[in-house]
């Protein structure tokens, strides 16, 4: 397969235009040179992405999914261009952070970050697990405020924290009467899941397999607001990880410590030991570390 980052860019604008020629116009080409463009992306792919009629365009299913893949695949170029004109070493710094972290902790250690560095330009990439090793190895960002994973040698882990799992329920729930709720006493009610590729849906699996307990979500969601959203609704209760917290705080819910067994996220930094990170790097990870540690501690001391 051979696609480049031109073609990705006319499929991207193709997807986001009512036609071809709407398209063309904006990427500054002609319009049989873009459905020449399509034509051969479609080719290369096997797939049809576009229905086609006289006045308008349409994505098929495989068109959604393959303008997502070519939009996350343009940005990431130009980012990465930016990173490079701007120059790395020399006043910018660009991080992935799990969602959680991004809302929990990196506000506020940016915002004294910038105090002491105020010259210092950040680029902040909030994304799950596994795309933020992804940036890390490909160059994309310098470092990775994320979970531990196996053990590679092109990686570095520095602990942080570890996450607890906790149940969120509506306050009128049953369980929300207990002080202590148990994985397996989530059985029987109807449950509410982060998407299987996050970290938090890792956690709740493993720990359902654990006490060889059978809960099937009956509603997938990918990002926790939907879950708060369905879970305020009454149509469920989930489990997430304490720094998630920031993302629905003021909302009136209960919240419990989940045991038998304790879950944990251990969260951290990831960076690649052959690449020398600017000076004021230090002084960033350390905002991020004290912010992490205080948002896992309040959530501690407020149980």
């Amino acid at each position: 397969m051979n696609l480049t980052i031109r073609q990705m860019e006319i499929l991207a604008a193709a997807a986001e235009a009512a036609t071809f020629s709407a398209a063309a116009g904006k990427l500054g080409i002609s319009q049989p040179a873009l459905s020449e463009s399509i034509r051969r992306i479609e080719h290369e792919l096997g797939l049809t992405l576009f229905e086609r009629t006289t006045r308008s365009l349409k994505l098929t299913d495989d068109g959604r999914k393959c303008a997502a893949v070519a939009r996350e695949l343009v940005q990431d170029f130009r980012r990465a261009l930016q990173r490079l004109s701007a120059g790395t070493n020399q006043g910018h710094i660009s991080i992935a952070a799990l969602p959680s972290v991004a809302c929990a902790a990196m506000p506020r250690a940016l915002a004294k970050f910038s105090r002491r560095h105020p010259g210092i330009g950040v680029s902040l990439h909030d994304v799950q697990h596994e795309r933020a090793i992804a940036l890390l190895r490909d160059g994309l960002v310098d470092i990775a405020v994320t979970l531990k994973s196996a053990p590679a040698d092109d990686l570095a882990f520095d602990g942080i924290a570890f996450d607890t799992a906790h149940l969120v329920c509506r306050r009128d729930h049953a369980l929300a009467r207990k002080k202590q709720v148990r994985w397996r006493d989530l059985a029987g009610h109807p449950f509410v899941g982060i998407t299987r590729i996050s970290s938090v849906r890792r956690l709740t699996d493993a720990a359902f397999v654990h006490e060889d307990v059978a809960v099937e979500p009956r509603y997938e969601v990918e990002q926790v607001p939907s879950a708060i959203a369905l879970v305020e609704a009454g149509l469920g209760v989930t489990a997430l990880p304490s720094l998630t917290f920031a993302m629905f705080k003021g909302r009136d819910l209960a919240v419990r410590p989940l045991g038998e067994p304790v879950m944990r996220r251990h969260v951290g930094f990831v960076t690649r030991p052959q690449r020398q990170l600017p000076a004021f790097a230090i002084d960033l990870m350390r905002a991020i570390r004290a912010q992490v540690e205080h948002e896992i501690a309040a959530t501690a001391a407020a149980r």
